[in-house]
């Protein structure tokens, strides 16, 4: 029986064959590949993809959906006065060096160059003012008070109190006895269209405060959509 069949091959035969075997097998690899790319997102287990599976720098500002990230989705306190880049709606912003917090009357905050801007009609501006110690501790048993006062055009601004730093006894709620940080954002320039704005801050320390402590004084204006 094997003659007979060797006699009835012929390479036509044979091309054939191997031609249906290359299609046949080929057509199952490409369903194959097919199927690998329709994994949807009704396929997704839920919370499968989790941040540890995200590669670096994947999502860019071109795939974030415009409103996507509201504030109830920002983490209290992850977006502060440095992560604010420089662009179309700052209009200003400084830091300024460390100002010493044992002084026995108000000091000026120097910043490395003159805040202004000038507001204009129809628009609407946010000033935000961030205060952050280093080294604050109390120099006797006395609680250390530190006070930061925003300054527009000399006097001081109506449009948030004064930042507040303090170092005391430890508590159960407070075990380190440290407020080292502040910060309050409030409208600016509301009824001063036209009028160049000069921003400043001062310093409220005490001998009570150790001398190795500083507080460092950031500001940033911006203008709201």
């Amino acid at each position: 029986m094997l003659r007979a069949v060797l006699r009835r091959l012929t390479y036509a035969n044979v091309i054939a064959t191997l031609a249906l075997f290359l299609a046949l097998g080929g057509g199952a690899v490409w369903a194959a590949n097919k199927q690998a790319h329709k994994i949807g997102t009704g396929k997704l287990k839920p919370n499968a993809v989790t941040a540890g599976k995200i590669k670096a720098n994947a999502v860019t500002q071109a795939k974030i959906r415009e409103n996507a990230v509201t504030n109830a989705k920002i983490r209290e306190g992850a977006v502060n006065l440095g992560k604010i880049a420089a662009g179309t709606f700052v209009v200003a912003t400084a830091t300024s060096s460390p100002v010493a917090v044992d002084g026995p009357s108000a000091v000026g905050v120097n910043f490395p160059s003159p805040i202004t801007f000038t507001p204009a009609a129809g628009s609407v501006y946010l000033m935000s003012v961030e205060a952050r110690s280093a080294n604050l501790a109390r120099s006797g048993a006395e609680t250390c008070r530190v006070q930061v006062v925003p300054l527009v055009n000399g006097t001081e601004w109506g449009g948030g109190a004064p930042l507040v730093l303090s170092a005391f006894e430890p508590t159960g709620e407070n075990p380190s006895g440290v407020i080292g940080s502040g910060g309050q954002t409030s409208p600016i320039g509301l009824a001063a269209a036209g009028a160049t704005q000069t921003i400043g801050a001062k310093l409220i320390g005490s001998p009570r405060c150790s001398s190795g402590g500083s507080v460092t004084v950031a500001v940033a204006v911006t203008q709201a959509k």
